[in-house]
């Protein structure tokens, strides 16, 4: 099934960040495997993420989560750690933060 990102993520959802389509530096689709559904991301030129979840039928599902420019390893290790406690799955968490499975599992277990 063919998406256009910029349908799943609408104006009105870069609207509640101040921003609009213009601001949208890069679009991108991660297949989660386990379930079929995807996770469409959205990085705005403020370093900004903005996520989506896209069922395997193609609804989309819930808000917009959004997070923050991650501008090194321990930040991007707190944010794991944040999305872990909120009950993101772990590969959830790599496809939202373009990483693997693996480097979530790494950072959770160091704790």
């Amino acid at each position: 099934m063919a998406f256009n990102l910029m349908n799943v993520f609408k104006s009105t959802d870069l609207q509640k960040f101040g921003q609009t389509a213009e601001n949208v530096v890069s679009l991108a689709f991660k297949a989660n495997k386990k379930n079929g559904s995807r996770i469409a991301r959205a990085v705005l030129d403020n370093g900004t993420t903005l996520i989506k979840t896209v069922t395997a039928t193609g609804a989309v599902v819930g808000q917009v989560i959004n997070l923050p420019e991650i501008t090194s390893i321990a930040q991007r290790n707190d944010v794991i750690r944040d999305l872990a406690k909120n009950k993101f799955t772990q590969e959830t968490i790599a496809s939202m933060l373009d990483i693997s499975q693996a480097t979530v599992s790494n950072v959770l277990k160091k704790k």
